[in-house]
C-alpha cells in the first residue's frame, strides 16, 4: 500500500452527491466521513451508504474515518464499514497506544468476517490532543496496522482553548506539536505524517503558505477539506522540479567521480557522499511516482473534474 500522500480528500458520508465525486478530484487518498461531517442523528444510517461506496470507489487510497472510541460508536462503524475496497481506517481523538490496539481488535475480527487478508486494512490515528500529542510515539508504533499518524489541528487548537478559531499563517501555535509528531512518527519507524486541514477554504494564498510550513518542517501531505485545495497540495508537497534536476546532477556527477575513485565531492558547493546520493535517489524516485500517479490520474478523469 502507498504511504506516498500528498493529499487526502474528505467527504460527509451521509452526502451521496459529494461521495460520487470525491475520487475524481486528483487527491491521493479519500477519506468518507462518519464522524464530525455527519449529523448525530444520521451517524448509524451512514454506515451502509459508506460501505457501498467503500466498494465502488476505484483510484485512490480509499478510508474511512469512524466515530472515536469515546462515543461507544467506533466498534459498529468499523463493523458496518470494512469490506472490500477499504484501505485504511482513520480514528480520530486518538490518544494511547491501547486505542490503536482496540481498534485493530475490531478490524481484524471485520477481515476474518469478510474473507480480507489478515492486516488487509490499515489505521490512520488522527493526533488531536495534548494527551495525544504527548502519546503520539508509542501511538505511531502501536501496531503494524498503523499507516502513519496525523495531526488535527483544528481540533488540537480546541483542546488547547486557544482563544482563536483561525491560527496564524506562521503556525506558532502549532509549531511544537507539528514538530513533535514528525520525529515521532519517523522514531516508530513509520512514514512522514500527514497535517491537519486548513480550514479557510477560500483563502487560497494562505492554504499554500500553510502548506510549505508543514512540507518544511518534513509533513508527507495534507488532510483536505474542500476540493479547490487538492492541486495546490499535490504541488507543495510533491518534489520542487529545480530539486529534481539537481539531483540528478549529484547522480551524474557522483557516478563520473565514483569511477574516480572518489565517494566525497561537491557538486555546485554542495558536498556530497553516499547518504546524500541516497537521498537524491528517493527525492528523484518520489517524483517519478507523483508524475506517474498524476497522468494516470489524468487519463482517466471525467471532463470538468476540477469545477
Amino acid at each position: 500500500m502507498t504511504t506516498a500522500l500528498r493529499s487526502m480528500l474528505f467527504a460527509p458520508g451521509n452526502e451521496p452527491r459529494k461521495v460520487k465525486k470525491v475520487a475524481s478530484f486528483g487527491a491521493d487518498a479519500i477519506i468518507l466521513d462518519l464522524e464530525d461531517a455527519v449529523p448525530n442523528a444520521d451517524k448509524v444510517a451512514t454506515r451502509p451508504m459508506v460501505r457501498d461506496a467503500v466498494r465502488e470507489i476505484h483510484g485512490p487510497l480509499v478510508c474511512v474515518r469512524v466515530n472515536g472510541l469515546g462515543t461507544r460508536l467506533t466498534a459498529g462503524d468499523v463493523d458496518g464499514v470494512v469490506a472490500e475496497g477499504l484501505d485504511v481506517i482513520v480514528l480520530p481523538k486518538t490518544e494511547a497506544p491501547e486505542d490503536v490496539v482496540a481498534v485493530d481488535a475490531m478490524i481484524a475480527a471485520a477481515e476474518r468476517r469478510e474473507g480480507l487478508a489478515a492486516g488487509r486494512v490499515r489505521v490512520l490515528p488522527l493526533v488531536e490532543t495534548a494527551r495525544g500529542v504527548l502519546a503520539a510515539s508509542a501511538i505511531a508504533g502501536a501496531s503494524p496496522r498503523v499507516l502513519t499518524i496525523a495531526f488535527g489541528s483544528g481540533d488540537f487548537t480546541r483542546d488547547l482553548e486557544l482563544p482563536a478559531i483561525r491560527w496564524s499563517l506562521a503556525g506558532t501555535e502549532l509549531a511544537w506539536a507539528r514538530a513533535k509528531l514528525v520525529v515521532d512518527a519517523r522514531a516508530a519507524g513509520r512514514p512522514r505524517p500527514i497535517d491537519g486541514p486548513y480550514i479557510a477554504v477560500r483563502d487560497a494564498e494562505g492554504f499554500v503558505a500553510d502548506c510549505r510550513v508543514a512540507r518544511t518542517l518534513g509533513y508527507q501531505g495534507k488532510v483536505l477539506i474542500h476540493p479547490s485545495q487538492v492541486e495546490a497540495a499535490n504541488r507543495a508537497f510533491a518534489p520542487d522540479a529545480d530539486e529534481v534536476a539537481f539531483c540528478r546532477k549529484v547522480l551524474e556527477t557522483f557516478a563520473a567521480a565514483e569511477k574516480q575513485g572518489s565517494a566525497s565531492i561537491t557538486v555546485d558547493g554542495v558536498f556530497v557522499d553516499y547518504p546524500i546520493v541516497e537521498k537524491a535517489e528517493r527525492i528523484i524516485a518520489l517524483a517519478e511516482a507523483f508524475e506517474a500517479k498524476d497522468r494516470a490520474a489524468g487519463a482517466t478523469a471525467p471532463a470538468g473534474r476540477h469545477a
